[in-house]
């Protein structure tokens, strides 16, 4: 009876670990990593960025080049969704932006256009080992939305003055 409990135990498990949930739409994908992350309002991260205590996070926005400087959050670090994996442990990554590499058990805040890239980027930093990734419910919309006077933009960059070619996340 032992024996076949443990098979038994065996294959559930094994079963489990392979079984990859196939999405008919990225949106069902969205909705499902949902579930997986924390989801936060725009002021946790207002409040977070004008807290007296001084809390120590890292802000990333994980939009593409043109939308980031089209118009950002301030203080954020400009890491799109395609290399946020392959360099948010690089300490030279971190050294270009003048800032410090963020360790896993630090706050981190992830935000996109809508929230929806945000969501699967704070996934995968959650499968990396990241403890406290919150996503912004509405993404950069709701940032303009509710704090329309508070972002910052890098226009040269925007027009193809500056900006240095993007380094690949290795796929």
């Amino acid at each position: 009876m032992k024996k076949l409990l443990a098979l038994f135990s065996i294959i559930l498990l094994i079963g489990a670990c392979n079984s990859n949930k196939e999405y008919a739409t990225v949106e069902e994908m969205v909705e499902a990593t949902k579930k997986n992350v924390e989801l936060v309002e725009v002021s946790f991260l207002h409040d977070l960025m004008n807290s007296e205590e001084g809390t120590v996070f890292t802000l990333i926005d994980v939009r593409e080049d043109a939308e980031h400087y089209a118009g950002y959050i301030p203080g954020s670090v400009h890491l799109s969704r395609g290399r946020l994996e392959f360099n948010i442990d690089k300490d030279e990554f971190w050294e270009e932006t003048g800032l410090y590499k963020p360790s896993k058990d630090e706050i981190i805040v992830l935000y996109c256009k809508k929230g929806e890239r945000s969501v699967l980027a704070a996934d995968a930093l959650k499968q990396l080992g990241y403890k406290k990734v919150y996503t912004i419910i509405g993404g950069w919309k709701t940032w303009e939305r509710t704090y329309p006077d508070e972002y910052e933009k890098d226009l040269d960059k925007l027009g193809g003055h500056e900006a240095a070619p993007a380094k690949s996340g290795g796929c």
